[in-house]
């Protein structure tokens, strides 16, 4: 009833189809896209630690050449082996400064999270490739970039939150800030309308520097702080109390609660920057087609014909 010759196969393939026939080609792109993957992690972690435009930018676009590169390594490279050998060196260069400045248990699932990420992405493109008649590019990329770039954000986004780990969470002195900052403006033009000397405030003041700005109490200003449970000494500034204020409630909640922030601003960062790559997937498409098209010309990789026989039913 059934066919079970075992050399019958449903698709009879070129022998090269399946096979890598330049090593040095191979090389030269795994090479580059580590390089990429090392440069933004390096960039990456710049931004964590000195949020700016300029350490944003580069590791935007160190981020999207990756992309790029690890796309056309899943349509240039047949064997599967190669492909995740390369993907594993390529997750490892892109966690490599996030290793260095900040090992932790979190940070190697966040590891293997991004590579199996990776690892669907390249089944995805070979799927599509395999299912193709005619190459469509552009196809292929729609359904694995998104999955690239899901694998570069779950890593970005696990770090970044690693300060809300349950054990060891702590919200630091600069997100504080960034946060109450513009209290200093309120105070500034409340004060224009009250004149009550708060027109220099900063968070960064003592409260004897702004008794002496205001010319009120030290103990009036230091008891008005104290009536929101936020205890100021004579040497620190108001930052500080508030930064001492928030996570000393932080270490009093209980696993659950320390749990449920850590997801939250996983999920937060996540789809913050996953929303960031949305925007500009366009871009990346076009870029990756142009960079096919360049590849082609060059002799980098050339396009041949298959011969395939397909067994169907007759009547």
């Amino acid at each position: 009833m059934f066919n079970t010759n075992n050399n019958s196969n449903l698709l009879q393939k070129n022998a090269t189809a399946e096979v890598d026939t330049s090593i040095l080609k191979i090389s030269i792109l795994s090479g580059i896209g580590l390089l990429a993957a090392i440069a933004s992690s390096y960039f990456a972690g710049l931004t964590y630690e000195g949020p700016g435009a300029g350490n944003f930018t580069w590791a935007a676009v160190s981020i999207f050449i990756f992309i790029i590169v690890f796309f056309l390594q899943t349509l240039f490279v047949k064997s599967k082996n190669f492909n995740l050998l390369i993907a594993l060196g390529e997750t490892l260069g892109l966690a490599s400064f996030f290793i260095l400045k900040n090992y932790s248990f979190i940070l190697l699932i966040a590891i293997a999270l991004t590579y199996l990420a990776l690892h669907v992405s390249i089944k995805k493109s070979q799927q599509e490739l395999k299912n193709q008649l005619v190459l469509n590019v552009a196809k292929i990329a729609k359904f694995s970039v998104p999955k690239i770039v899901t694998a570069v954000v779950i890593l970005i986004s696990i770090t970044y939150s690693q300060p809300f780990f349950p054990e060891n969470i702590n919200v630091s002195k600069s997100l504080i800030k960034s946060l109450i900052a513009p209290s200093e403006m309120i105070i500034k033009i409340a004060d224009n309308y009250l004149k009550m000397g708060f027109k220099n405030f900063s968070v960064d003041m003592t409260i004897p520097q702004i008794a002496k700005e205001t010319g009120l109490p030290k103990e009036l200003i230091a008891a008005q702080f104290q009536g929101i449970g936020i205890n100021i000494k004579s040497n620190e500034s108001v930052l500080d109390g508030v930064y001492n204020f928030i996570n000393e409630k932080i270490k009093n909640l209980n696993q659950t609660v320390r749990w449920i922030i850590f997801v939250s601003m996983f999920f937060l960062i996540f789809l913050t920057i996953k929303s960031f790559f949305w925007m500009f997937y366009w871009l990346i498409y076009l870029l990756i087609y142009l960079f096919y098209e360049i590849l082609m010309a060059l002799g980098f990789c050339k396009l041949t014909y298959q011969q395939i026989s397909k067994e169907i039913i007759v009547l």
